[in-house]
């Protein structure tokens, strides 16, 4: 009788670590399929140091940390690599990271393609329509202070090293108690949805038209955004979606995980290796 009331313990502590190991297995699983994704915010690139800034940095400072995250095992991936990740249709390496930059000003194609081309690397532009239509118009191209023309966005588009996103037609101004393309207090949903929509497509349409980019990347002016705003993407067709919030990003084989992208934002005050520490990206 006891060696059968033995069995029967040993039985039902087999089957006991049995589930604890596959549910072990599943979560470490679970794990494994969570990629760490790093991405960097940039803006303007300028060699002239004593406009080094917040949101300028020099041509040395980007090489620099693109050599910085390929040392440390980082690879660089596209946002199509990364939505096809997010749909279960592609994989990503275990720690990958994202070069961003905002506003599409023209040093970017002066100085950014020759580091890519070095690196074989890859970056996110995001055009704000209203400055790219301007200096279209008066066909105006410096690197000092002009933003990207439409045959420049096309030519860096079939050079395949740079995908475009949607940062607004005109929603850098602050006003009416306004910041970038959020909902304003109390303002009509309805009305706020249409607005916010107006201007998005407006871009959306332009970079469609002169360039021939069916964008699925928002950025978010200022990083501004709400919930409202992130129901007029994705009934628009965006997929992914970047802030100003800073932190690392896990991504899984879920589209929703590529909403609101955490970003660091590259200030040229910093040098590459205080600027990685400083976020503890090793």
């Amino acid at each position: 009788m006891f060696a059968v009331y033995s069995l029967r313990r040993m039985a039902y502590f087999f089957a006991i670590a049995a589930c604890f190991i596959i549910f072990s297995a599943s979560i470490h699983t679970e794990e494994r399929n969570d990629k760490e994704l790093i991405v960097i915010m940039y803006h303007s690139i300028l060699k002239d140091t004593q406009r080094t800034g917040k949101y300028v940095v020099r041509p040395e400072s980007v090489d620099n940390d693109i050599k910085y995250l390929i040392e440390h095992g980082y690879k660089c991936v596209s946002a199509n690599e990364v939505i096809s990740f997010s749909r279960g249709e592609a994989n990503l390496p275990d720690k990958a990271f994202m070069l961003t930059f905002d506003d599409g000003c023209y040093n970017n194609m002066v100085y950014l393609m020759p580091i890519l081309e070095k690196y074989n690397a890859n970056a996110v532009i995001s055009i704000v329509g209203s400055y790219s239509e301007k200096f279209s118009k008066i066909n105006e191209a410096n690197a000092a202070y002009s933003y990207l023309r439409w045959c420049d966005i096309k030519q860096m588009k079939e050079s395949g090293r740079i995908e475009f996103g949607n940062h607004s037609y005109d929603y850098h101004k602050i006003k009416d108690g306004r910041i970038g393309s959020k909902i304003v207090r109390y303002e009509d949903t309805e009305k706020y949805k249409n607005r916010f929509f107006n201007d998005t497509n407006k871009t959306h349409t332009l970079l469609m038209v002169n360039c021939g980019i069916d964008t699925k990347i928002y950025t978010y002016p200022y990083g501004a955004y709400c919930t409202e705003s992130e129901e007029v993407l994705k009934d628009s067709g965006y997929l992914m979606t970047l802030t100003c919030t800073e932190g690392k990003n896990y991504i899984t084989s879920t589209p929703e995980s590529i909403k609101l992208l955490k970003r660091f934002n590259r200030s040229g005050n910093i040098n590459t290796e205080d600027f990685f520490e400083k976020h503890k990206i090793y």
